[in-house]
């Protein structure tokens, strides 16, 4: 990928401070195919100890797969 950057960074603060969810953006250009890869990025955050302790985070696979021109079983082109 090149010129890979996220943004439209929002984070919104858990009842426990020491959570939080984030929405942000990325894009890039995938080198072997030429799109453009555009995500919309969901983040939920936990820390402890100074430390991350628990970090999931979610995303359209399908905007992946189509960026890096990779068949869907049962979704078309």
């Amino acid at each position: 990928m090149e010129n890979f950057r996220f943004f439209d960074l929002n984070i919104y603060a858990l009842a426990d401070v020491q959570g939080a969810v984030a929405e942000v953006k990325g894009e890039g250009l995938i080198k072997s195919t030429g799109r453009m890869y555009r995500q919309d990025y969901v983040v939920f955050l936990r820390a402890g100890d100074g430390k991350i302790a628990f970090l999931r985070e979610y995303f359209d696979p399908v905007r992946a797969a189509k960026a890096l021109d990779t068949p869907i079983l049962g979704l078309e082109s």
